[in-house]
């Protein structure tokens, strides 16, 4: 469980990546070198980096690396700083809920609609599915931080 934990998100990162970078190569050498072209593969290519770009906001919080501006937080006591970083996860995961929320209604309609894609004929809900993905586990992840924040309040006798 730990092993899924740590690199759940990476291997998806990985793997996306990898196709992306297959399907371009592939495009480019059917381009120039056969002198043909995939209709499909930069259809797919950019549903890649769709579903990339938001499974990265979930590693950016499980590592803890995403924008933040510290110039004020930095002047407050220990106990402070680790309140604002709660306080600061807290507003973070109610945008991700409303993001989830409001794209859970999105993808039903996409999927009543019935739209599909241009070239690969794939379900659009399909797509628009991926903020929903993205940060359901920002929530998840968003729930790991403050419970490591909590914890720091408690071990380092904070409270």
């Amino acid at each position: 469980m730990k092993l899924i934990d740590d690199h759940f998100e990476e291997v998806i990162l990985v793997a996306l990546m990898a196709i992306m970078t297959a399907l371009i190569g592939g495009q480019i050498f059917m381009r120039y070198v056969m002198q043909a072209s995939l209709s499909w593969s930069e259809e797919l290519a950019r549903y890649c980096f769709i579903w990339m770009a938001y499974i990265s906001v979930s590693y950016a919080v499980k590592k803890d690396v995403h924008i933040s501006t510290t110039a004020f937080v930095t002047m407050l006591p220990p106990r402070g700083i680790v309140m604002a970083r709660i306080l600061s996860h807290l507003i973070f995961a109610g945008f991700a809920f409303l993001v989830v929320y409001e794209g859970i209604a999105l993808v039903e309609k996409l999927f009543g609609f019935g739209q599909r894609s241009s070239s690969l004929g794939l379900l659009m809900g399909y797509v628009y599915l991926a903020p929903v993905v993205g940060f359901a586990l920002v929530l998840f992840r968003l729930a790991q931080r403050i419970l490591i924040e909590l914890s720091a309040l408690k071990t380092e006798g904070l409270q």
